[in-house]
């Protein structure tokens, strides 16, 4: 198996390449070692996010999140992958993707409009302190209420978004106790094919390069069977394809694979294993998503593999 050697995909000369490719081809998986995989795996879905399940902690706003003198605001929806507020604000919701109008698929807007609006309907949103982006957006969480439907409650925007099938869970570095709750969300719409999840372009072919390089600068989620995976000193590679100039890699630093993916699996271990994998995708010698925290890689294990891969094999 080679390994990606192109000049943008990490910084090493090629002269390097040959021991890369060498520590590749000793991680081998053998037939014994598939039976320590499945076993792993098992250990590992909670910390993969396989079977996603609400957290234990809660997912509500830090006091210090909360903004002096800010109530509700009616909120709606923007196709520029953004909610916008009756004050005008154009807030991107922290913990959740908005398909926008640069969508591979433009049903995909289309489908995560209709959620949105059914589930901002009635209902007021507060954002919280957060950043502004390079487009004059405010990037933060929020929370939502719906009195008008006796839901006076406040609950956290990004989880009722996902639930209601508008966009896809997408981990930040202030997740704190949400990750988990937003990821069940997520699940709960895809399993009843709400919003956008009802269409079939929702999730794309990590092993089919063409759909994987048209989502170049789009938050996307894959899936697909890892052909490969292994890497060099610094980095990790898993790859969906046999064409290792062009197919669709999934990378992490090798120093975050087990905060990543937990302490009981090593790289080789992913070698045919049907994985889930979520984030920007960008252009280098190939399409790529660069994983960096927990709940950006899930493996696809029991029923939901199986249903995975029946699915795959009627079509």
């Amino acid at each position: 198996m080679h390994l990606r050697t192109h000049d943008t995909r990490f910084a090493r000369s090629r002269a390097q390449a040959p021991d890369a490719k060498r520590e590749w081809g000793l991680r081998r998986v053998g037939t014994g070692l598939l039976a320590i995989a499945a076993t792993a795996i098992a250990l590992a879905g909670a910390a993969t996010g396989a079977e996603p399940t609400a957290s234990d902690a809660v997912c509500v706003p830090a006091e210090q999140d909360r903004l002096e003198g800010v109530s509700g605001l009616a909120a709606d929806w923007s196709d520029a992958g953004a909610l916008i507020l009756s004050d005008g604000r154009r807030l991107v919701p922290e913990g959740i993707a908005l398909p926008s109008r640069l969508a591979s698929d433009a049903a995909l807007p289309r489908a995560a409009e209709r959620a949105a609006r059914a589930a901002l309907a009635s209902c007021l949103v507060r954002p919280a302190a957060g950043r502004t982006d390079r487009h004059g957006r405010l990037s933060a969480a929020g929370w939502v209420a719906c009195p008008a439907r006796n839901e006076p409650a406040e609950e956290d925007l990004a989880t009722a978004l996902l639930r209601a099938g508008a966009g896809y869970a997408q981990p930040t570095a202030q997740d704190e106790g949400c990750l988990a709750q937003r990821l069940a969300a997520e699940t709960q719409a895809r399993t009843a094919r709400r919003g956008i999840w009802a269409e079939p372009t929702a999730v794309a072919p990590a092993a089919d390069e063409e759909a994987m390089a048209i989502r170049s600068g789009l938050f996307t989620v894959a899936e697909g069977r890892v052909l490969a995976a292994g890497g060099t000193r610094d980095r990790i590679f898993i790859n969906f394809g046999s064409s290792w100039r062009q197919d669709f890699t999934a990378m992490m630093e090798r120093e975050d694979f087990a905060t990543i993916m937990g302490d009981s699996l090593e790289p080789a271990m992913l070698r045919g294993t049907l994985v889930r994998v979520r984030g920007v995708v960008r252009a280098e010698g190939g399409p790529a998503i660069m994983l960096r925290r927990p709940g950006e890689i899930a493996l696809l294990a029991g029923a939901q593999a199986r249903a995975a891969r029946g699915k795959r094999g009627g079509e």
